[in-house]
């Protein structure tokens, strides 16, 4: 896959590159993606000091299945809610902005409430959308390509990876006015013979949250892998992996809720002895400069780091990965638990595969919106809706790369499957889903060799489950 500027190659990494994009930064000029004719268009972002490619809002299911600017529809994930409305990109400016619906600071003194005047509405709104603090976690791991997984992806997946993948999928990103990247934590891998550069480093993010003088408190957000808790005299200490000297102070109100809320999914985890648990967090800097915990939300997440919610979602991506198949989990962002979205999209077939699951086959109203969702998307679709065991995943495919763009409504084809309908797959009309496989890990992921680009959702670039609880191994992990 080559990117063409003007119509010819273009080597983003090189320094002969660099000065071609940022002359045409300036110009406003855009590239065109040479996954598909004809070619998607993709804009020019200044970012940490280096200019990057990015593809175009709206524009992810223009590009090949085996690009990496490919993005499933927004439908079928909860992405779709909130694009453009509490999501918004500036190609011009290369920035996106993110409506928060909840604070980033805590002010010294209590605001009056506005003044009630008792007239009535003249204007029919809606309310605008703003993003939970777990939906924050969830475009954080959709922007990093954390949520893509490829065959050669495996043993290469560590909290070295994920860390950088989700400092580089904060910049550019504007919260409350601010730059994400300057108050957002992400412990860094910990090696105990740099334990004083990383402290540091910390200190360095924690100095950015210091109130000034007499005014408004502000939050930064964490990231970090759950450890666990320990309880103390006015509340608990919260302990990170990869964080083993920065304990997060909560008050017993939050403790209390914390487990709650979590605690059906903690005893999950460790009922499986093995996976993740991804907390993020918004918390202040104490005078005494310990950090103050708020507002908890928290997602679990497969060994790999593909995020589940059930244990029949979670069979079938351990199911997907152990035949080292390619595909993307599709992320729930605000959508309530009962809504239905796909679990994953295939990437390895000859057009998208949407995966559907359902988490409790004997639920029939959840059934219901389940089918309808996967018979109104515009890709064939794989169900498994019964208490039947999984039938075979639909085979690879040829890539559709020298393809001219896919129509962009419509799902062509019949429908094969069991009898009962529990189980479909949409055959295209070429049948190709027979056509001998295409090692697509193979094409689309050689840039995931490289640790410092690995998992990064930057399409281009060279550069650098959840409700939400109200107001460590510090060797290598596997």
């Amino acid at each position: 896959m080559t990117l063409f500027l003007n119509g010819k190659p273009l080597v983003v990494d090189s320094e002969e590159g660099q000065r071609t994009l940022k002359a045409a930064h300036s110009a406003g000029t855009r590239v065109q993606c040479g996954c598909r004719k004809p070619a998607p268009e993709m804009y020019i972002a200044a970012t940490a000091g280096k200019f990057i490619v990015k593809r175009m809002p709206g524009t992810g299911q223009d590009h090949a299945i085996d690009c990496p600017s490919f993005l499933a529809p927004e439908e079928l994930s909860g992405l779709a809610q909130v694009q453009a409305s509490a999501i918004t990109e500036d190609p011009d400016h290369g920035t996106t902005t993110l409506k928060l619906g909840f604070p980033l600071r805590k002010n010294s003194k209590s605001r009056t409430a506005p003044a009630q005047t008792g007239a009535k509405p003249t204007e029919a709104k809606a309310a605008p959308r703003k993003l939970t603090i777990t939906s924050v976690l969830h475009f954080l791991w959709h922007e990093a390509d954390l949520g893509k997984w490829y065959p050669r992806m495996k043993g290469k997946r560590y909290w070295g990876v994920i860390h950088s993948a989700l400092r580089r999928a904060a910049a550019a990103k504007i919260v409350k006015g601010r730059e994400l990247s300057r108050i957002l934590y992400v412990p860094e891998y910990f090696k105990p013979e740099n334990k004083a550069e990383i402290a540091a480093r910390r200190n360095r993010l924690f100095a950015n949250l210091r109130p000034a003088g007499r005014g408004a408190t502000p939050f930064g957000l964490v990231v970090a892998e759950y450890k666990g808790k320990e309880i103390t005299l006015h509340g608990a200490r919260f302990i990170f992996k990869h964080a083993p000297d920065c304990a997060f102070f909560a008050d017993k109100d939050l403790s209390k809720k914390f487990d709650k809320v979590f605690g059906e999914q903690l005893l999950l985890l460790e009922a499986m002895g093995s996976g993740h648990a991804i907390l993020i967090a918004s918390f202040s800097i104490a005078k005494a400069g310990y950090p103050v915990l708020h507002e908890i939300g928290m997602m679990l997440v497969t060994d790999n780091w593909i995020p589940f919610e059930g244990l029949r979602e979670l069979e079938v991506l351990k199911a997907l990965t152990k035949q080292s198949r390619a595909f993307q989990k599709q992320l729930r962002f605000n959508l309530p638990l009962d809504a239905p979205i796909a679990s994953a999209v295939l990437l390895d077939t000859t057009d998208p595969t949407a995966v559907f699951v359902a988490d409790n086959p004997d639920d029939a109203g959840a059934l219901a919106l389940l089918t309808k969702a996967s018979e109104e998307g515009g890709y064939a679709s794989w169900c498994w809706f019964d208490d039947g065991p999984m039938r075979p995943f639909p085979h690879r495919g040829a890539s559709p790369s020298s393809h001219h763009s896919r129509p962009l409504e419509g799902g062509a084809g019949e429908t094969v499957g069991s009898a009962d309908g529990q189980n479909v797959a949409k055959r295209d009309p070429e049948g190709a889903y027979g056509v001998p496989p295409r090692r697509q890990d193979d094409v689309a992921t050689e840039r995931d060799a490289n640790q410092t680009t690995f998992g990064m959702g930057f399409d281009q670039q060279a550069p650098p489950t959840s409700t939400s609880a109200m107001s460590q191994k510090n060797s290598r992990p596997t």
